[in-house]
């Protein structure tokens, strides 16, 4: 029987750090999900309530991306652009202290090699916004198992034309999907 590869290292895209801001009291502390979400907004919270859950014990590697900031500094409304920047700094110091701990991850000279090749290269040409183009690049010099979003508009509708880079492109009910059979083993 194959067994399912396990995300263990995730990269975060711009829209799930957002998506944890907004829903961050039921996705960490349980609460009820707010009345009047769609199906994908509560599946996903449910599914990024048991990711976290599951990762006190399995250790989840939660990536992102300098550039990630980037997306964030340009969030229009303050006061959501403050508490974005704070909490991309705890997410960031998380992920700071796994690239130090960490052997497997490039030396800074061969992750500008592998992103000058990526991004000269056509292999995301069907991504039309460079930042997606960035960010996923980002994923792959990361070694991530997976690039995590619920940007239906520019990536999760190009998936199938990316299916050649090398990474699953997943949202977080996606995610938990691939992480549930074996949630048990963290519990």
């Amino acid at each position: 029987m194959d067994l399912p590869e396990i995300p263990g290292r995730a990269f975060l895209d711009t829209s799930v750090v957002n998506f944890i801001l907004e829903f961050g009291e039921q996705i960490h502390d349980g609460a009820d999900n707010p009345p009047g979400l769609s199906k994908y907004q509560s599946n996903d919270i449910d599914a990024l309530y048991n990711i976290f859950l599951t990762g006190r014990r399995a250790d989840w590697q939660l990536a992102i991306s300098p550039f990630t900031y980037y997306e964030i500094a340009n969030t229009t409304d303050p006061g959501k652009r403050r508490s974005l920047s704070s909490w991309f700094v705890e997410i960031w110091d998380h992920w700071v202290g796994i690239i130090e701990n960490n052997d497997d991850l490039p030396t800074l000279i061969e992750a500008e090699k592998t992103r000058t090749a990526l991004l000269s290269s056509d292999a995301l040409v069907d991504l039309p916004d460079i930042n997606d183009r960035i960010l996923i690049v980002d994923a792959l010099v990361y070694r991530c198992d997976c690039f995590c979003t619920r940007d239906w508009t520019t990536i999760l509708s190009k998936r199938d034309k990316l299916k050649s880079i090398g990474i699953p492109i997943l949202t977080p009910s996606e995610w938990w999907d691939r992480i549930r059979p074996f949630g048990g083993l963290w519990a």
